[in-house]
């Protein structure tokens, strides 16, 4: 119909779903590709051959004044029970008998935004069970409030896992996952109060900002021809 479009990939790991064919014509047409991160966009590249001058990363902004580590620290472990509810119902039954009783864990479930957000300032461990993920936001936003971050990367989380805040666990090691929570639950008793890692939580809100989404968003008002009142970062 020669409309221009764009095609924006918020999950490298969507885009097998359809008509192999189908695909392949709509993302070969298409003006701009945007792909939420950088798995994505290797995820694009790989499926699509030939349309790589075409994708344009983007970022989402996450609310930093929202998501901050300002809140006195618990002994709390957070994880969200809808994410891989076999992995981590596995992953609490071999923690039952090894987990000191001054630490509890509390899912994230039913919860608005705002009571996540108090829930993970006070917390200091979040458990990520992250699978198949264009960029996932959970383990992102526990990170910018506080906490020390152990789990799956779910590939997409692989740009942002500082090794200061973040411990990968190899997806379906439900054993060595358990066995790194007791670990760093087990690192944190001993220290001297609990530090967070304060330059690289600032790194991260400005790298997942409303000012970078912004820049990107005009980036793309660019490349469609859409900026015509010829607006700036």
């Amino acid at each position: 119909m020669g409309v221009p479009y764009a095609i924006y990939v918020q999950n490298g790991y969507y885009i097998t779903k359809g008509r192999p064919s189908d695909l392949d014509k709509a993302y070969q047409g298409a003006r701009c590709i945007l792909t939420i991160s950088d798995d994505a966009t290797r995820c694009v590249a790989l499926a699509f051959p030939g349309v790589e001058s075409r994708i344009l990363r983007v970022h989402y902004a996450v609310d930093a004044q929202r998501f901050k580590p300002d809140q006195a620290k618990e002994n709390i472990i957070t994880y969200m029970p809808r994410k891989l509810a076999d992995h981590s119902s596995k992953v609490l039954f071999f923690l039952r008998h090894h987990l000191p009783a001054h630490w509890s864990i509390v899912p994230i479930d039913g919860m608005t935004e705002v009571q996540v957000a108090a829930l993970l300032e006070r917390s200091k461990i979040f458990m990520a069970f992250s699978h198949f993920e264009g960029c996932p936001l959970p383990p992102l936003e526990a990170a910018l409030s506080g906490n020390q971050v152990i789990g799956y990367t779910g590939q997409g989380a692989k740009e942002y896992w500082r090794p200061e805040i973040f411990d990968e666990v190899a997806s379906g090691d439900v054993a060595g996952f358990a066995q790194r929570v007791l670990a760093k639950v087990q690192a944190i008793d001993q220290a001297q109060g609990f530090d967070v890692c304060l330059p690289t939580i600032r790194a991260l809100a400005k790298t997942y900002s409303p000012e970078q989404e912004r820049t990107d968003m005009l980036e793309f008002l660019n490349w469609m021809g859409l900026n015509g009142h010829g607006l700036k970062a």
